[in-house]
């Protein structure tokens, strides 16, 4: 009797191919973190030997069930439930039924696919530049959004950020603009919007290449003893800095010294010291420099810081004036024997004291010669 049977399903199995299996629903559609199920079912013709039914891919556990249909016959069902992920997405799903008679002898295959359609909101958004790597100023670079999604993005929005300030500057996929003059704070991201969703992207910002730009602090300071000066400059690729004095290049030595520092990655600030004065007030200029361009800053070297008293040489003038003044009407009526003429001039320190004794001389002397005067000369810091 069972070499009977084997001879009637071999005989079923090498006049035609088994019948597929019947997945049911046959479309499906589902939310991003719901349950879902699937069903898998085939014929039985032989329930002594029924088909092995496997999944493809495995998403979870099942296992096979035989039954008996509304009109006697038998199946073998499975039933497949998971939780839907955007990652199943568009993902083929196949129930496979394997037929055989015995271990090692003949068996056959049938099978049937679906394919997965998961509804999700923006995932992984991103922004990409064109072109890539580092760009001119003024020159035109374009933004890129991108975003997996289902259904696809229907709005993208862009945005700038500068410190704490944030504006909308532009909607679309692709944004378009000339590079603006560097501050060194602009990011762009976008916000990628389905039905189902948005999502932002991270900020990025761009390479912007520029020319040196020196700031308006620079300044020097002047004393008696040495001259200082500073400059500070910021461009990208990172600037170099050099002094000129009257027009030629300084280097550094004992008389001229120079100082660097590194202000993060796209400054410099220089300073420069002349430990000695100079005989003239020179020019000097800072030069600043990268790839890009250069850029120049003239420096004004003030005047030495001048004594309280002596404001000005006009005022020594003016003293010296009223001095051979007052010597002049002491002479007309002085007496016999030495004479002598004194300006008081308080709180002058021994540098500043501008009048000697005059030397012994009749007053007709003085008026056949004149009046002699011994004057030191100023100095101003």
């Amino acid at each position: 009797m069972i070499e009977v049977e084997r001879f009637i399903l071999i005989g079923c199995l090498l006049q035609a191919s088994p019948p597929k299996p019947k997945l049911t629903p046959e479309k499906v559609e589902v939310m991003e973190g719901t349950s879902a199920s699937l069903s898998c079912s085939a014929a039985a013709p032989c329930p002594k030997l029924p088909p092995n039914l496997t999944w493809t891919p495995s998403l979870s556990d099942s296992v096979d069930q035989l039954q008996e249909n509304d009109d006697q016959t038998k199946s073998v069902s499975s039933v497949l439930t998971f939780t839907a992920s955007h990652l199943h997405h568009g993902q083929k799903i196949t129930c496979r039924a394997l037929y055989k008679l015995q271990q090692g002898d003949i068996q056959k295959t049938s099978n049937t696919s679906l394919t997965l359609r998961v509804l999700y909101p923006p995932k992984n958004t991103s922004v990409s530049i064109s072109p890539s790597g580092s760009v001119l100023e003024g020159s035109s670079v374009t933004l890129t959004c991108s975003s997996n999604a289902n259904p696809p993005v229907q709005h993208y929005t862009w945005y700038k950020v500068n410190g704490t300030e944030i504006n909308t500057v532009g909607t679309g996929q692709d944004l378009t603009f000339s590079v603006p003059e560097y501050s060194g704070s602009e990011q762009y991201y976008c916000e990628a919007q389905n039905k189902h969703g948005k999502e932002n992207s991270t900020t990025v910002q761009l390479d912007i290449k520029y020319m040196p730009r020196i700031s308006d602090s620079g300044s020097c300071s002047r004393t008696a003893a040495e001259t200082s000066c500073s400059c500070e400059s910021r461009g990208n690729p990172s600037p170099s800095m050099e002094w000129h004095v009257s027009g030629l290049r300084v280097t550094n030595s004992t008389d001229r010294v120079i100082s660097e520092e590194q202000l993060g990655n796209t400054g410099l600030r220089s300073s420069l010291t002349m430990r000695h004065s100079q005989g003239d007030t020179p020019t000097l200029l800072c030069l600043s420099t990268n790839t890009i361009g250069s850029s120049s800053l003239r420096l004004h070297i003030p005047c030495p810081q001048q004594h309280s008293g002596l404001q000005s040489p006009a005022l020594c003038y003016v003293i010296i004036a009223a001095l051979i003044c007052l010597l002049s009407r002491r002479l007309k009526g002085g007496r016999d024997g030495d004479t002598y003429a004194s300006l008081q001039l308080p709180n002058i320190s021994p540098e500043y004291d501008v009048l000697q004794t005059l030397p012994s001389a009749s007053t007709e002397d003085f008026k056949s010669q004149g009046v002699a005067l011994m004057v030191k000369t100023w100095r101003f810091k």
